[in-house]
């Protein structure tokens, strides 16, 4: 998601509302990155940067034939942003957003955040946000249909390992790059389209990964019955290829055993939308020593998120 980038000149305690276009959360490419109206400008158009709230307007106030339809009532989003240990994470932008529309703030020193809505919406397609680049994850609340007036939650984004290995470079050779308990396997010719906030970035293209104790992982993790989870960085970036992946089975899942992997979508245009919910990726198999787990052949992943490892059938 680009919302982030834009937002970074909004002022402390500041809050906005802005109408989307599908080219908002688009990736860029990270040789021809696309161009958008806000990414331009200083002051991001159309945002209330600070303003105070208009108190002659009220809340959910809609006229009955403009609500959409099955739209239930939100006044705000609130809640705290932590990374996975509970340790308070202040200042970053939080989020919420869908197909049409987003409502956002910054969380205080204490990690805290509101995010005012007042407005009918359409719960079930829209998510909290919160991007913690370069260092921590993204994290995703998916609501659900007809959510309550008060959305309360907590959003975790995990720390990120330091890293030096990158992305290969554009079109390169075949190539097999490993961070942590994580390899990918790299088909030649394969492109990368990175998230805006992250091309030009000094650590833009650098693979980070955190394994995330399931006790410890955000819902989405818990709705996907997942054996082991893991946030990966660059977030959002896509491969023109599929990318095989190699994981150490720390779940301690049984010798050849199918697996299959998960990614989390994070696609508010989609038809529903994908973002905040895990879909089946690829295919795979516990090695036969139970010491790893691999991609079938020809199965591999296409976006960089959070990767869930899950036994088929479960």
């Amino acid at each position: 998601m680009l919302l982030a980038t834009w937002l970074s000149t909004v002022s402390d305690g500041g809050v906005f509302r802005l109408a989307l276009s599908a080219a908002f959360m688009c990736g860029c490419s990270t040789s021809a990155p696309q161009s958008h109206p806000l990414a331009d400008s200083s002051t991001p158009q159309g945002l209330d940067a600070g303003a105070p709230e208009d108190s002659s307007v009220v809340p959910c106030s809609t006229p009955v034939d403009m609500r959409p339809e099955g739209g239930t009532c939100v006044l705000r989003a609130e809640g705290k942003v932590t990374d996975s240990v509970g340790a308070a994470l202040p200042q970053l932008i939080v989020t919420l957003c869908g197909p049409a529309q987003c409502f956002g703030g910054r969380a205080d020193d204490a990690g805290a955040f509101t995010i005012r809505v007042g407005d009918f919406l359409q719960t079930e397609n829209y998510a909290v946000h919160v991007d913690g680049r370069p260092d921590h994850a993204v994290d995703y609340l998916r609501l659900a249909h007809a959510a309550p007036e008060v959305v309360s939650t907590t959003m975790r984004s995990p720390t990120l390992a330091p890293s030096t290995v990158s992305l290969p470079a554009d079109g390169a050779a075949a190539s097999k790059i490993t961070v942590g308990e994580l390899t990918l396997l790299v088909a030649a010719g394969t492109k990368f389209d990175l998230d805006i906030a992250d091309f030009g970035a000094p650590e833009g293209r650098v693979l980070r990964v955190a394994t995330v104790p399931l006790a410890d992982a955000p819902s989405h993790s818990q709705l996907a019955k997942l054996d082991a989870v893991y946030a990966l960085a660059p977030s959002g970036a896509k491969s023109s290829l599929k990318m095989g992946v190699m994981l150490a089975n720390t779940a301690g899942l049984a010798p050849s055993v199918a697996v299959e992997l998960l990614v989390l979508g994070d696609d508010y245009f989609s038809i529903p939308p994908s973002v905040g919910v895990f879909g089946v990726a690829a295919a795979a198999h516990v090695s036969p020593d139970g010491l790893t787990i691999q991609t079938d052949v020809g199965e591999g992943i296409r976006e960089l998120t959070w990767l869930g490892v899950r036994r088929k059938g479960k």
